[in-house]
């Protein structure tokens, strides 16, 4: 496994842990021989898989926001794929901006950014606003609470009774609906490192963004264009699209690489 390939495990490692990479990597690899251009195709195909379940989960967003709608970079960052969400807005939040320490990235934050509040109110979420996230416990939720913020959180999918999750309302288990949630982030590689600064840059705060490594942005751009130029002409339910990606978590669990987690993290 050459340089590029060992990069993009180590990035992985800080998503989802030493073991969880290296299975997810070395499967990769092994499926695509080696091959980037193999490799960057089967992530197309996989966004492209993806889609009708992203299209519905737009669609729920839409239908039960209130106020400015606000996707949650870098997780629910599949949303942005699609032309109907344009007008959304797209914040850089994370628990390391929010004060909460991250385990596998082993980065440590004690106190919420200090520029926090004013990236917020700049971004147009300082008063009624939905964020949109993928999941699951909604620990960002709760620190932006303590702010005194009052928002919608609505989630892809939901461990927290009190925060609603598109694929717990579709009947989705919740055993399922993890499986689901921690392939959304496999499935689409993060182009962009987990930002842990904020700076203000001409009266304007902004999140200080680092590329990723480069697999992890040909991939991650590969799963994104899958989902763009996806097809959606199927007369498939929610509940049949999310039992197609299912479907392939199956066949994961039989050791081929598929995309999505053969169990649950």
């Amino acid at each position: 496994m050459d340089n590029g390939w060992q990069e993009y495990r180590r990035t992985l490692t800080k998503e989802l842990g030493d073991e969880l990479a290296q299975e997810f990597v070395g499967s990769l690899h092994t499926q695509s021989r080696g091959c980037v251009k193999t490799a960057t195709q089967f992530f197309y195909d996989l966004g492209a898989r993806w889609a009708p379940l992203i299209y519905a989960w737009s669609a729920w967003v839409e239908q039960n926001a209130h106020g400015t709608i606000a996707i949650i970079l870098r997780d629910a960052k599949p949303l942005a794929a699609l032309s109907s969400t344009k007008s959304w807005k797209q914040l850089h939040l994370n628990r390391l901006i929010c004060g909460v320490a991250d385990e596998l990235s082993g980065d440590n934050r004690s106190k919420q950014h200090p520029l926090l509040k004013r990236y917020l109110s700049q971004c147009g979420c300082s008063g009624n606003f939905t964020f949109v996230d993928s999941g699951c416990y909604g620990t960002v939720v709760l620190e932006l609470h303590k702010l005194g913020m009052a928002f919608q959180p609505l989630f892809f999918f939901s461990k927290n009774p009190f925060i609603r999750g598109f694929i717990n309302e579709c009947g989705v288990s919740m055993a399922e609906g993890e499986i689901l949630n921690d392939s959304l982030e496999c499935g689409f590689p993060h182009m962009c490192a987990r930002p842990s600064e904020l700076v203000e840059i001409n009266g304007k705060v902004k999140a200080v963004l680092r590329l990723s490594d480069p697999l992890s942005i040909k991939f991650g751009k590969a799963a994104m264009r899958g989902v763009r130029n996806a097809q959606i002409v199927s007369a498939l339910s929610t509940q049949e699209a999310a039992q197609k990606l299912l479907l392939l978590s199956q066949q994961a669990r039989r050791g081929e690489f598929t995309g999505v987690h053969g169990h649950t993290s």
